[in-house]
C-alpha cells in the first residue's frame, strides 16, 4: 500500500511535465512494472491502472503537441533538439531485441531533414548522421537503397524551387544519392542513368557547368552499362541532349554537334507525338544556340511549332519547354519586332506565377530591364536590373551569365549618363564574372566594352591594352567559329535534313516494293534477258558511283581550299586593320605634325593593302580584284583620311578591269601616294577640285594608268615638298611591275604609267 502511495505522488508529479519531455513517461513505466515485479503478488489496483491509461493518452497527445509545436516554433536550437531525439531512436532500432532496419533508417534520415544546411549550429552534425546512415545502409537490400537514393533525388529536386531553393542543398542531396548508388552492389546502372539525367539538366542548375561537363561522361557510361534489353532510348537521348547544350554554352561546337547528332540517331525510329514534340523543341534550342544565321532561321520555325505543340499538351514537361520557346522567341525579335518582343515577354509573364525557378524570374526581370534601356526609361531599367542581381545573390546564383549582363547593362546605363567610373566598376564585375566560369565570348564581349569606355574617357593607354587583350580573346573565338563553319555541310546533311531523310525513306520504300513487282514479272518472262541486263547495269551503276564519289570529293575539296583561302585573306586583312588602328591610336597622342602626316600616310598604305585583301575574301573569284569598284573604296578611305569629301570629288574614268593580286598591290600603293599627295599640295587654303584615275589594257601584256588632277600643278624651280619618300616609292613600284611614269603639269598635275604585265588568272 504505501508503494502504491508514492506511485501516485509520483503520477501526480509525472503528468505536470509529460508534455515538454516525453522521456520521463519512460520512466513512469519502468516504475510501475517494477511494482508489479518487486510487490507482492497482489493485484494492482485500478487507480494504477487508470494511472497507466491515463499516460498512454497524454503520450499520444503530448507526442501530437510536440511535432506542431516543431513546425511552429522552428528555431535553430530546437531543431538541433529534435534531431538529437531522431538521431538515438535510429541508434536504438540498431540493438538486437528491437532491431529493425527500416525504422533505424527512418529515424536517421528524419534527423537530418530537420537540420538546415546553411545554419551554424548545425554544421558539425550532418556528417555524424551521414556516418551513421551509411552504416546503417550497408544492411539495405537493392530495393531499399533504390528507394532511398530516389528519396535524396526527390529532396535535391526539392530544393530547385523558390522559396526553399537552395542551390548546395540541390547538390548536396545529388551527391548523397550518387554516393548511396555507387557505394551498393551490384550497381543500379539505370537508376544511376536516371540520377545523372536530373543532375546535368540545365533546368535544375545543380553544379556549374565545368562540373556538370565532367559528369555528363559518368552519367553516359552508365547509361551504356544498362543491358540492351533494358535500355530506354529517351533516357539515353536527354543524357546526349543534356551534354551537348553544356558543350555548346561552353564555346565547343564540334563536340556538341557530335552528342546532338547521336543522340537524335537514338529516337530516329520512335514515332510517338510527344517524342516527336520534345526533338522538335531541342532541335529549336540547338539550332539557335548552335549561332549560325541560317539555322537560327530553322530554329525559330522549330520554336514556334513545338510552342504551340506543348500549349495545347498536358506533358510533364510543357512548363519549362514553353519557357524556353518564350525566351528565345523574345531574343530573336528583339529591336527588329518590337511587338512581337512585347507579346512573348507577357506570354513570360502570365507563366511566371506557375514557376519556382528562381533562374526564370531573373531572367524575366533582366530582360524587363534591357528592354527598358532600348527604350531610354534607365530609372527604371535599372531597378529591375539592381532586383535581377539582389535575386541572384540571394540565391547563391553569381556563376550564371544573366549575372555578368546585369552588370553590364547598368554600366550601359551609367555610360549613357556620363557617370564613367561607375560604368567601369560594373564592366569590371561583369568581366570578372565571366572569367570565373569560362565563358570566352561573354568575357571578349566585356573587354571590347572597357576598350570603348576607356577611349571615350580619353585613357588611350588603358584602351590600348584592353583592344589587344581583345584582339587576342577574339582571334580565339573566330578559330572555333571558323571551325564550325567547316563543319557547316556536315551539319546539313547528317542533323538539318534528317525530316527530309525520314519522307525520303517512305517514298524509296514505296519505289522498292513496285521495283520489286516489275522486276518479278520481268524475271518470269525473260529471265535470262534480265540477268543480262542486270550485270551490264550493276557494272555501269559502279563505275557512275566511283565517278560521281570523286567528283563529290573534288568539289569538297576544292570547297575547302577556297573556304580556307578566304579565311587567309580575312585574317590578313583583319591584321591590317589592327595595324591601321594602332597607327592611329598612336598619331592621335603625336603633336609633330611632319610625324603625324607620316603615320596617317603609313595608316593609307596599309588601308590600300587592306582593302586588296578584303575584295579577295568578298569576290567570286580569289585569284583576281576588279580595279574599278577598288579604286573608289581607296578613294572614299583616303578622302575620308583627310576629311575631303566635299571638297574633292575623285573619278574612276574606267571600265570594270580585274588583276592578279601581284598587279594589284603595287597599283594600288602608286595610286593611294598620287591621290594622297594630290590632296595634301593640289588643292591649298581649303580649295575644291577632281582627282580622275583611269586604268585601262590595250593589250594582254599592256596596262596603262592615269592619275590627274586640276589642282594648282607644280611650279617650276621651287623644291618639292615633303620628305620625298612617297617619290621613291612610286619609282621602285614602277621598276617593279616593269614600267615607264611620264609627269606632265598642265591645268594641273597628271602623272601616266605603262606597265608590262600577265592577265589575270
Amino acid at each position: 500500500m504505501h508503494r502504491i502511495q508514492n506511485l501516485n505522488r509520483f503520477n501526480v508529479t509525472t503528468l505536470k511535465n509529460l508534455r515538454t519531455n516525453r522521456l520521463l513517461f519512460r520512466d513512469f513505466i519502468v516504475k510501475i512494472i517494477n511494482v508489479q515485479i518487486n510487490g507482492t503478488r497482489k493485484t494492482i489496483p485500478c487507480t494504477c491502472i487508470k494511472s497507466i491509461i491515463l499516460c498512454a493518452v497524454i503520450l499520444f497527445y503530448s507526442n501530437g503537441f510536440s511535432q506542431s509545436s516543431h513546425i511552429e516554433n522552428n528555431t535553430p536550437k530546437n531543431a538541433l533538439a529534435l534531431s538529437d531525439n531522431y538521431s538515438k531512436k535510429a541508434s536504438w532500432f540498431t540493438n538486437m531485441l528491437q532491431f529493425n532496419t527500416n525504422s533505424s533508417l527512418f529515424y536517421a534520415h528524419k534527423a537530418l531533414k530537420v537540420l538546415e544546411s546553411g545554419e551554424p549550429l548545425h554544421q558539425s552534425k550532418p556528417y555524424g548522421l551521414q556516418f551513421k546512415k551509411k552504416n546503417i545502409e550497408q544492411n539495405l537490400s537493392s530495393e531499399q537503397v533504390a528507394a532511398l537514393s530516389k528519396a535524396y533525388q526527390d529532396k535535391a529536386l526539392w530544393f530547385k524551387e523558390m522559396p526553399h531553393f537552395n542551390r548546395d542543398s540541390t547538390v548536396f542531396y545529388f551527391d548523397m544519392a550518387a554516393l548511396l548508388l555507387q557505394n551498393s552492389q551490384p550497381l543500379q546502372y539505370d537508376g544511376l542513368a536516371e540520377l545523372y539525367r536530373d543532375i546535368t539538366d540545365r533546368a535544375n542548375r545543380s553544379h556549374n557547368f565545368n562540373i556538370v561537363d565532367s559528369l555528363a561522361p559518368i552519367g553516359w557510361a552508365y547509361y551504356e552499362k544498362i543491358p540492351e534489353s533494358k535500355k530506354d532510348k529517351v533516357l539515353g537521348y536527354d543524357l546526349l541532349i543534356n551534354w551537348a547544350l553544356i558543350k555548346i554554352i561552353r564555346g565547343e561546337p564540334k563536340p556538341g554537334l557530335e552528342l546532338f547528332e547521336k543522340a537524335l540517331d537514338l529516337l530516329k525510329d520512335d514515332s510517338r507525338p510527344e517524342i516527336q514534340l520534345k526533338i522538335m523543341k531541342d532541335k529549336a534550342r540547338f539550332y539557335y544556340q548552335y549561332g549560325l544565321p541560317e539555322e537560327e532561321e530553322i530554329a525559330i520555325q522549330y520554336l514556334k511549332e513545338s510552342m504551340i505543340g506543348y500549349q495545347k499538351s498536358d506533358y510533364p514537361e510543357k512548363k519549362e519547354s514553353l519557357v524556353m520557346a518564350y525566351k528565345l522567341l523574345t531574343y530573336h525579335f528583339g529591336d527588329s519586332n518590337p511587338d512581337s518582343t512585347d507579346y512573348y515577354m507577357n506570354q513570360f509573364q502570365q507563366l511566371l506565377p506557375q514557376l519556382t525557378n528562381p533562374f526564370h524570374h531573373t531572367w524575366y526581370y533582366y530582360s524587363m530591364g534591357n528592354n527598358l534601356i532600348k527604350r531610354e526609361n534607365y530609372e527604371e531599367a535599372k531597378s529591375y536590373l539592381i532586383k535581377t542581381i539582389q535575386l541572384l545573390e540571394e540565391y547563391d546564383l553569381t556563376t550564371i551569365d544573366t549575372y555578368q549582363f546585369a552588370h553590364s547593362r547598368i554600366g550601359d546605363i551609367a555610360k549613357a549618363e556620363g557617370s564613367y567610373g561607375e560604368a567601369i566598376a560594373y564592366y569590371e564585375k561583369a568581366k570578372n564574372s565571366s572569367m570565373a566560369i569560362n565563358t570566352k565570348a561573354n568575357t571578349a564581349y566585356f573587354i571590347k566594352k572597357l576598350f570603348s569606355i576607356y577611349e571615350l574617357k580619353g585613357d588611350y593607354k588603358t584602351a590600348l591594352e584592353y583592344h589587344i587583350e581583345w584582339a587576342e580573346a577574339n582571334q580565339i573565338i573566330e578559330v572555333e567559329r571558323n571551325e564550325r563553319s567547316l563543319r557547316e555541310s556536315e551539319l546539313q546533311v547528317n542533323v538539318l535534313k534528317k525530316d527530309q531523310e525520314l519522307a525520303a525513306n517512305q517514298q524509296r520504300q514505296i519505289i522498292y516494293i513496285v521495283a520489286l513487282v516489275i522486276g518479278a514479272l520481268l524475271l518470269a518472262l525473260l529471265y535470262r534477258n534480265y540477268r543480262l541486263k542486270q550485270r551490264g547495269n550493276q557494272k555501269l551503276k559502279a563505275l557512275n558511283g566511283e565517278l560521281a564519289d570523286k567528283h563529290v570529293l573534288l568539289d569538297k575539296r576544292n570547297a575547302e581550299n577556297e573556304l580556307l583561302l578566304k579565311e587567309i585573306h580575312h585574317r590578313v586583312k583583319n591584321n591590317l586593320e589592327l595595324v591601321k588602328s594602332l597607327l592611329a591610336l598612336q598619331s592621335a597622342q603625336m603633336e609633330d605634325s611632319t610625324t603625324k602626316d607620316a603615320m596617317i600616310a603609313s595608316q593609307n598604305r596599309v588601308q590600300s593593302m587592306g582593302i586588296i585583301h578584303q575584295k579577295l575574301y568578298q569576290g567570286e573569284n580569289l585569284g583576281s580584284i576588279e580595279m574599278k569598284d577598288y579604286f573608289l573604296n581607296l578613294g572614299e578611305g583616303i578622302l575620308d583620311t583627310f576629311d575631303a569629301e566635299d571638297k574633292v570629288k575623285i573619278e574612276c574614268a574606267m571600265e570594270n578591269l580585274e588583276l592578279d593580286v601581284d598587279t594589284a598591290v603595287p597599283i594600288g600603293l602608286i595610286v593611294n601616294e598620287l591621290v594622297t599627295n594630290a590632296l595634301k599640295y593640289a588643292f591649298p587654303n581649303d580649295g575644291k577640285g577632281n582627282i580622275l584615275i583611269s586604268l585601262s589594257q590595250s593589250t594582254p601584256e599592256t596596262l596603262t594608268l592615269k592619275v590627274a588632277d586640276n589642282g594648282v600643278g607644280k611650279v617650276i624651280g621651287l623644291p618639292p615638298k615633303g620628305t620625298g619618300f612617297g617619290t621613291q616609292l612610286i619609282q621602285l613600284l614602277t621598276q617593279q611591275l616593269d614600267g615607264k611614269m611620264l609627269e606632265e603639269h598642265d591645268n594641273g598635275t597628271s602623272v601616266s604609267f605603262q606597265f608590262k604585265t600577265k592577265p589575270a588568272a
